[in-house]
């Protein structure tokens, strides 16, 4: 029943803030787009962002629920024209198995693709994974 009440007591919220930032011709990484981007979506040359068709929540660990772990990680991704999610690399680090958790959930997410001119792209994503306990 004490298992089941922390259960109940923690949340774990995950947000994307959509930045699509199109891939073709630029050598900056995701983490470095992310960084210098802001935290509102917006759109860049006319690219539509990508909508999320598949998105778990990661899991919060017993470890983290035991220390009272609660803050945010921050996640840099590309997701490609298929849809599929890559390259997904800790921006704001929280704790290290809350880290990998979120990795973990972000690589498993499916989007319906980012459009420029009617055409599916690649583009850069970040979101964060907000790990509460109440």
């Amino acid at each position: 029943m004490r298992n089941l009440r922390s259960l109940l007591l923690t949340q774990v919220l995950v947000l994307a803030n959509v930045v699509a930032v199109p891939l073709s011709g630029t050598a900056r990484s995701a983490q470095e787009q992310a960084e210098n981007s802001s935290d509102t979506a917006y759109e860049i040359a006319d690219v539509t962002p990508p909508k999320a068709v598949y998105k778990p929540d990661p899991q919060y660990t017993e470890s983290a629920r035991k220390k009272k772990i609660s803050g945010t990680v921050v996640v840099a991704m590309i997701v490609t024209p298929e849809g599929k999610v890559r390259d997904v690399k800790v921006i704001k680090s929280l704790d290290k198995d809350l880290d990998k958790q979120a990795i973990a959930a972000v690589g498993t997410w499916r989007f319906e693709p980012a459009t420029k001119d009617g055409k599916p792209v690649a583009v850069h994503l970040k979101a964060e994974a907000n790990f509460r306990i109440y």
